[in-house]
């Protein structure tokens, strides 16, 4: 991710425009081509791994995915083992998960996929600290954008107009990167500029997920994380513990269309007892709860089409979930943001050494590329959520006949270590879904679907019984 030439002549400053992961990581990459880069934070910042007002997620459960991980340790040398070294989880995603996904155990086997396991509060901190000290870049919390600046002709996007503590600011800059997350107001900003609003793509689910630490028992368990997931469409509930940082276990219990868990301790444990399996509620019982539940409620996943807009203004893009806001449940989003920012680094170095005196172009290009990274994700995320009828979104042509194929797929990995790993890598962006059309893996495919149309699901795949970790689940390799 190192840049051929640092900070091209007139290139002088950078504005982000919010200070969660997605900002701090898009900071990090501009830094290497702005001499100056202005990171805007409407929050205050906290001194330790504190949860803020701006970023409700970060009281659930997260997961790091490897290409998520792979990204920040490019962008952070030394950034992982720093985090593992202060508590946080390495974790194999075969040996170390305990998965009953769409009916069934996932096969476990140790697949050399690693995983990081720690709060989203701790993560932030870490790299908001790593950013703190980078030459040339500046944080400024609590300070709202409340539009942005441009040329006479409207062509080209010069800055903002922020307010802070001293009031009203206007900051020019050469690019503005909006990273505000589902609450961004881009949208509008491009409408006042002349250019009208994008496409909005939304599936409504009406998620919430409630979440609650506890302190790890002294007797732990072959797994780091316990999933599990309802069979769409009739189970609608789902609970997650995760280690985390601190000798904790973060424990979220998640519902669809009003199935949301209580924030009463009582109600959180009966919830958990309602799941489709009783192993994450026998984990819970007599451990000790460390803080009071909470709720996190997403009405829908959310795709803003930039990339189709008839025009587009120089010196602006968006990333994040100010593009893109998927359902948590599939852990995809911090994964999703590090793959974002990687392609803002590549462009912005090829930009660099085609044409290192202008950037003309690129922020269209760079919308455009953004939607092909977000495809996948999106198309595995919401193909899984229209299986609800209760879902509202656009159902395409021949949707049906791809879940029933994906739900074979689905329950192929949980009796097949091959199948397993091959989603796994799908799943944490190692490939495509081209990485699931293999010969070996379609064969076991086709004999499997054959097979389906005759074999209930309790007899085709361990339903039963949790499957233990090959090797034991605490060598943390």
């Amino acid at each position: 991710m190192q840049s051929t030439d640092l900070h091209p002549p007139g290139f002088k400053r950078a504005v982000v425009i919010g200070g969660g992961v997605a900002g701090l990581l898009s900071a990090r990459v501009l830094s290497e081509h702005f001499e100056q880069v202005t990171l805007l934070e409407r929050d205050s910042l906290p001194k330790g791994p504190e949860a803020r007002k701006g970023v409700p997620q970060a009281r659930h459960v997260h997961a790091l995915l490897e290409a998520g991980r792979e990204a920040l340790e490019q962008l952070f040398p030394g950034l992982v083992q720093e985090l593992c070294a202060e508590g946080a989880e390495p974790g194999d995603m075969g040996r170390d998960s305990a998965w009953f996904h769409a009916g069934a155990w996932k096969a476990r086997f140790v697949s050399d996929i690693r995983t990081v396991l720690c709060t989203r509060a701790f993560l932030e901190w870490k790299v908001r600290g790593r950013v703190a000290t980078l030459p040339g870049v500046t944080l400024r919390p609590e300070c709202s954008v409340k539009a942005l600046l441009a040329d006479p002709s409207r062509t080209r996007v010069t800055g903002v107009l922020l307010e802070g503590p001293g009031g009203e600011e206007a900051l020019e800059a050469e690019l503005v990167v909006d990273a505000s997350g589902r609450g961004s107001k881009g949208s509008r900003w491009l409408e006042e500029l002349g250019y009208g609003r994008p496409d909005v793509e939304q599936v409504e689910i009406d998620l919430a997920y409630t979440s609650c630490f506890f302190e790890r028992p002294s007797s732990l368990p072959d797994w780091k994380v316990l999933v599990v997931y309802p069979r769409a469409p009739e189970g609608w509930r789902t609970g997650v513990i995760s280690c985390v940082e601190g000798g904790r276990w973060l424990v979220s219990l998640g519902g669809y269309f009003g199935h949301h868990a209580p924030t009463d301790a009582e109600g959180f444990l009966a919830f958990a007892g309602s799941l489709a399996r009783p192993e994450l509620h026998d984990a819970l019982r007599g451990a000790r709860p460390l803080s009071a539940p909470v709720t996190h409620r997403i009405p829908s996943s959310r795709w803003l089409h930039y990339e189709r807009m008839a025009r587009w203004p120089e010196g602006f893009i968006l990333l994040g979930d100010a593009v893109c806001a998927l359902n948590p449940i599939y852990a995809q989003g911090l994964t999703v943001i590090s793959k974002g920012t990687d392609l803002l680094a590549r462009m912005l170095s090829a930009q660099a050494r085609a044409t290192p005196a202008t950037r003309q172009g690129f922020a269209r290009r760079f919308q455009r590329e953004l939607a092909r990274v977000l495809a996948m994700p999106w198309w595995m995320s919401t193909t899984m959520d229209l299986q609800y009828p209760q879902a509202r979104g656009r159902r395409p042509p021949g949707l049906g006949l791809v879940q029933r194929g994906f739900t074979l797929m689905l329950d192929l990995t949980s009796r097949n270590a091959n199948a397993c790993r091959r989603f796994y890598e799908v799943m944490h962006m190692r490939h495509g879904l081209g990485g699931l059309l293999t010969p070996s893996l379609m064969a076991s495919f086709i004999a499997y679907s054959i097979q389906s149309l005759f074999v209930p699901l309790e007899r085709r795949a361990n339903v039963t019984v949790c499957p233990p970790a090959p090797g034991g689940g605490h060598d943390t390799g």
